[in-house]
């Protein structure tokens, strides 16, 4: 691809207008200038999204499932904090998956719940990114030593006791599965999962004192009806009635045994104070006996997720357990009303605004519901427009009143949509969809859709574009996986020529020259061949150029002492320059770089051209083309492979634009041969194209990021241009020197104009 140096405006310091980006022609649907960023960074379709406002900032909250839940600004596109997750099965390995997410407003913070498949609602601080609690189930109001307490259920079964009034935890039992009263005292029942044989253990239930011992069953048999088991004690033998729990005199029982029916199965007994509790089966859940086997029907821990909210003296509340062991109560039937000094938990609904939850006594599970996503939203009725996912997975947006499409449906996604959100973006009124093509999409439901006509094109995707002028007309060419190129006019997308047809394998670069006056394609394929067209004719300028590089990568074009030339790059780690008049290397092959060279650009330094390239070995380098030396050392700060590279002018000095699978884009001034500014940041697709061009007289670079462009004004490194949602990913850019924008997606072209906002 060849690029472009292009100057700065005369007056650096002018005040310039906001660039926009406007479509002049497409080959398929129109791109939707309305999606101003696509959020990519989960690896699993995106389930569920929520908004909420952080320090002033709008965000979404995203659970994928990749089993993450994101934190995306929606004025940037970029992700605030770390990826979080749920909680990871400490045997299987496998991480809980997020089903659903939802945002609030508590003690004055903003909140993040996540629902996951474990059952559990996790609490997360949209500010920092950390997990702040989780959801508890209330399993009992009861007192205890002569205090008021609360016996909370976390999802992973740990039981805990916390004081109302301070909020503190006072006890914590893991692997709970009942309560129950033993002898006048309040007890909690455990089995431990990790235990092969699972064994049953009694804790007091405020102190955590183990009250009971687990002997080993040697023997269990059957007489008269009797089923006794043998463990084997400190000193002798014990025996005990299994139905009662009772200690048998060992000996008469002993006597008796040998009479007995062999019933094996039973490993353990619990025994509390000189009495059997319970027993543990082989394989199987353990069987509570004796005073523990009525008690229990009452006391067993019921998992229930409507119990996620309860009736606390008379009051609708919901309970959360936070990261510093805080028990937190929330009063959700009246917001004016507090539990402890603690406020009310507030729901964002989709205008921005924050209404309070008020379910009533008889819908305690409303709160669950609106967390897992399977309730009806918040609305207070103000919001003009209704968003709705149609059949087809396009998003329509519809007058609140009429129900009517306002607009065009909002196209783009490749995938499903399985959740639509909205906020408040900078005064506008935007849509958040996610989709299961792994990506959040934001769309500004306020702007005006783009009215440009269609074209048809290639039926194979788009690999290589470059420009040039025919017959006083600027074109556009195009090369695609059809085996064929085509040459239409930029300004109108109407074939300027005849397509050339029959290519031979699929071109993967190309740039355009003059040669005697007359316009020539150079094209480059998966080997390691240069090929001269005739884009008028379609023919073949003389036999193919064997480039020696094993595989061309790369291709720009320049002048040299009044000659066309091209600069190659290649897999065998060296540039080339090329005589275009007669097919002939020029001078000595570019060596210096380590490792392939992945990308070209030329350029003009203190009236020398120049190539500056870009390798694996995540370095850039300067060439003099007149002497074929590498010009001062390596330009170093990547830290991996470089795989494109573009030279321009920023106030009007010479500058190479480099870009990294380290997800950086680096500006480097070529007079002095240093870097300039801070790295851009927040480009995730490392291999999508890149170019630049001019927007409102503005030097900006154009990145291929995913099914966007994006726009970055390389004098302040800021955001500028608007995107369009474009119905591919994009796999070419090409610059006009008009500044117009080719864009090719699939096997689609799309040609952007800019103009002055």
């Amino acid at each position: 691809m060849s690029e472009t140096s292009t100057g700065a405006p005369d007056d650096v310091n002018a005040p310039l207008p906001e660039p926009r980006w406007t479509v002049q022609w497409a080959d398929g649907p129109v791109p939707d200038e309305r999606r101003p960023r696509p959020l990519v960074g989960h690896g699993g379709p995106v389930r569920s999204v929520a908004t909420a406002v952080v320090d002033g900032r709008p965000v979404a909250v995203s659970g994928g499932r990749d089993n993450t839940v994101r934190v995306w600004d929606l004025a940037t596109g970029e992700q605030l904090h770390e990826p979080v997750t749920g909680r990871t099965d400490p045997v299987s390995s496998m991480t809980a998956e997020v089903l659903s997410v939802a945002t609030a407003v508590a003690d004055g913070r903003p909140v993040a719940f996540s629902l996951h498949d474990d059952d559990s609602v996790l609490v997360w601080d949209l500010a920092t990114g950390r997990a702040a609690g989780e959801f508890v189930a209330l399993v009992e109001s009861t007192v205890l030593d002569g205090r008021r307490v609360l016996l909370t259920l976390g999802s992973d079964r740990t039981l805990y006791v916390g004081d109302p009034l301070t909020g503190r935890r006072v006890a914590a039992h893991p692997s709970a599965t009942g309560i129950a009263l033993l002898d006048g005292r309040r007890v909690v029942l455990t089995v431990d999962d990790v235990d092969v044989e699972r064994t049953v253990r009694v804790r007091d239930l405020g102190t955590g004192e183990q009250l009971a011992r687990s002997l080993e069953v040697v023997r269990t048999v059957e007489i008269d009806g009797r089923v006794l088991a043998v463990t084997a004690g400190e000193a002798d033998q014990e025996v005990w009635d299994l139905a009662t729990g009772e200690p048998v005199e060992t000996s008469p029982a002993a006597a008796a045994l040998s009479g007995g029916v062999d019933r094996p199965g039973v490993t353990t007994v619990t025994v509390v104070h000189g009495r059997a509790v319970a027993v543990g089966l082989d394989g199987e859940e353990p069987r509570f006996i004796g005073p523990l086997a009525l008690d229990r029907r009452n006391g067993a821990l019921v998992r229930s997720r409507a119990r996620e909210t309860a009736v606390l003296d008379g009051r609708t509340v919901a309970l959360t357990a936070e990261a510093d062991g805080t028990l937190r109560i929330w009063d959700v039937t009246d917001d004016r009303q507090r539990v402890n000094g603690m406020r009310v938990i507030v729901a964002v609904g989709a205008s921005g605004t924050a209404p309070a939850l008020r379910p009533g006594p008889e819908q305690d599970g409303d709160l669950w519901h609106r967390i897992s996503g399977r309730g009806d939203g918040p609305s207070d009725g103000a919001d003009p427009v209704l968003l709705t996912v149609e059949q087809d997975d396009t998003v329509v947006v519809r007058d609140r009143a009429t129900g009517k499409p306002v607009g065009p449906p909002l196209t783009g996604h490749t995938g499903k949509v399985l959740d639509v959100a909205t906020a408040v973006v900078g005064g506008r009124h935007v849509a958040v969809t996610a989709s299961a093509d792994h990506t959040l999409r934001t769309w500004d439901l306020t702007h005006a859709h783009a009215d440009a006509p269609s074209r048809t094109g290639h039926t194979g995707t788009v690999s290589a574009i470059t420009t040039a002028v025919l017959d006083g007309a600027p074109v556009v060419v195009t090369a695609g996986a059809d085996h064929t190129l085509r040459v239409r006019d930029l300004r109108t997308g109407r074939p300027a020529t005849a397509p050339v047809t029959g290519l031979e394998g699929e071109v993967t670069a190309m740039v355009a020259s003059v040669m005697d006056g007359r316009p020539v394609v150079v094209t480059a394929g998966p080997g390691d061949s240069l090929h001269l067209l005739d884009p008028v004719s379609g023919k073949h300028l003389g036999e193919p150029v064997t480039s020696g590089h094993g595989r061309v990568l790369a291709l720009a074009g320049a002048t040299l002492d009044d000659r066309p030339v091209v600069v190659t790059a290649g897999a065998d780690r060296t540039a080339a320059i090329w005589d275009l008049a007669t097919r002939r290397r020029v001078g000595e092959p570019l060596t210096g770089h380590t490792s392939r060279v992945t990308a070209v650009a030329t350029a003009e330094l203190a009236g020398r051209p120049v190539a500056v390239t870009g390798s694996w070995d995540k370095t850039v380098r300067l060439w003099d083309l007149a002497t074929g030396r590498q010009i001062g050392a390596p330009l170093t700060g990547h830290t991996d492979w470089v795989t494109s590279v573009a030279t321009t002018l920023v106030d009007g000095r010479p500058v190479a634009v480099s870009r990294s699978r380290d997800q950086t884009v680096r500006l480097w001034d070529l007079a002095t041969m240093r870097e300039t500014g801070e790295p851009l940041t927040g480009h995730t697709d490392a291999n999508g194209p890149m170019v630049v061009t001019v927007a409102g007289a503005r030097p900006v670079v154009a990145i291929g990021q995913g099914q966007a462009v994006r726009f970055r004004d390389l004098a302040t490194g800021r955001e500028a241009g608007n995107g369009h949602a474009l119905p591919l990913p994009v796999t070419a850019l090409g610059a006009a020197p008009d500044g117009r924008l080719v864009v090719a997606c699939g096997p689609e072209v799309t040609v952007l104009c800019p103009v002055a906002g």
